[in-house]
């Protein structure tokens, strides 16, 4: 590679940033047509908020450390965009906006396996492996939303009351529809008719408790102080 065609310091960052944001949001991933982190759900644990203040962190010094002489237009308005996203995440952050996100009724745990089956073709063995392991960490990523929310109920971080009912209307209906119907096995795209009973069967036998315990969370502790 010659220096004419290297990419210059703000380009490189912008990849390596993208690159970051990706592996921890593999759900943007998958909706973006990049299938690498398919058999990944996003980490909503201590370890997983470390690790996107560490990318923030990181990117933020970078980008304050690239001088703007020699720099073009296009990458001064690069590098100062990565400047003022990472310094709106890291107030997100700081302000534990992830703790509002576990209780959301656009957004929230609740919605995930319905635009899995929007997003994520798994017409074929390798994909569908990559879906069923995201379905079974499920339950996993699910607990740990749960705790999220009663980390904001023991400090007072609680979304208003009308939200928090939502999300125990949402949850309700998704448990009351028949697993066939429900969009992981209708609407996922699979290779036929044992690929759905497959869904059925781990819908009804992971999916489900660990959406009723999430409810619990949501309706019993969450709901009484919104």
């Amino acid at each position: 590679m010659t220096e004419a065609s290297r990419p210059s310091a703000v380009n490189e960052l912008a990849d390596a940033v993208w690159e970051g944001y990706l592996e921890l949001s593999p759900l943007t991933a998958t909706i973006y047509g990049d299938v690498r982190f398919d058999d990944r759900l996003p980490d909503p644990s201590p370890a997983g908020r470390a690790a996107a203040l560490a990318l923030a962190e990181r990117t933020l010094r970078a980008a304050t450390a690239i001088p703007e002489a020699g720099l073009g237009d296009e990458e001064r308005i690069t590098r100062d965009m990565l400047r003022v996203a990472t310094t709106i995440r890291l107030e997100e952050l700081g302000q534990r906006f992830d703790i509002l996100g576990a209780v959301d009724q656009m957004n929230g745990a609740q919605t995930l396996l319905p635009e899995l089956a929007l997003y994520q073709p798994a017409d074929t063995p390798e994909r569908f492996e990559r879906l069923l392991a995201r379905v079974r960490a499920y339950p996993g990523f699910l607990a740990a939303v749960g705790e999220l929310a009663r980390e904001g109920v023991a400090t007072g971080l609680v979304q208003p009351r009308i939200i928090v009912e939502r999300v125990v209307g949402q949850i309700e209906r998704l448990l009351a529809i028949p697993v066939e119907e429900h969009p992981l096995v209708a609407v996922t795209r699979v290779a036929g008719a044992g690929e759905r009973e497959q869904l059925a069967g781990l819908l009804r036998d992971l999916v489900r408790p660990a959406e009723t315990a999430y409810l619990a969370v949501v309706r019993d502790e969450v709901l009484p102080v919104a």
